[in-house]
């Protein structure tokens, strides 16, 4: 996990601080790689699956040394920060096609959707051409582009 300290604001760098300190009483400098999920799930930023968490414990413990010091925990949660700012961004771009979406993990855009917004948007694409762009995105055949689909093709083209 080499570089520096993130981007954490000063709010989120206490909060972080003041959590560490809570789980170090002892004030040994470090933490049980143990704790990261009840770390990360303090922070607001979810609840991992197991194997997000076997990932992450494995990014910040490579020496399975089974804990973690203050300042690689600031560079992991500064990273779990940045990605959800950068899910947040592909949530409301998706949300630009599917605006009465309640959960975009169950809505999907359709051709119509992209239609409607490349007229929107003063975008006079041929049909055949909007069809292509469901076509390269949709991952699971059904003619439509799911957020899943969409955040994929997002971070391909660099836009996120």
């Amino acid at each position: 996990m080499g570089g520096g300290i993130g981007n954490l604001t000063h709010e989120q760098r206490e909060e972080l601080q003041e959590l560490f300190e809570t789980l170090d009483s002892a004030g040994r400098g470090y933490i049980p790689v143990s704790k990261l999920a009840s770390v990360v799930d303090a922070l607001g930023l979810g609840t991992p699956t197991q194997d997000t968490l076997d990932s992450w414990m494995v990014q910040v413990d490579p020496g399975k040394t089974g804990r973690i010091d203050y300042l690689r925990l600031e560079e992991f949660i500064s990273l779990r920060y940045d990605e959800a700012d950068q899910r947040q961004e592909m949530l409301n771009a998706f949300r630009l096609f599917k605006p009465d979406a309640r959960d975009v993990d169950r809505e999907e855009i359709t051709f119509d959707d992209l239609k409607r917004v490349s007229a929107h948007l003063g975008e006079h694409i041929p049909d055949d051409e909007l069809k292509e762009m469901i076509n390269i995105a949709d991952m699971d055949g059904t003619g439509k582009v799911n957020f899943a689909d969409f955040m994929r093709v997002m971070r391909k083209t660099g836009l996120f």
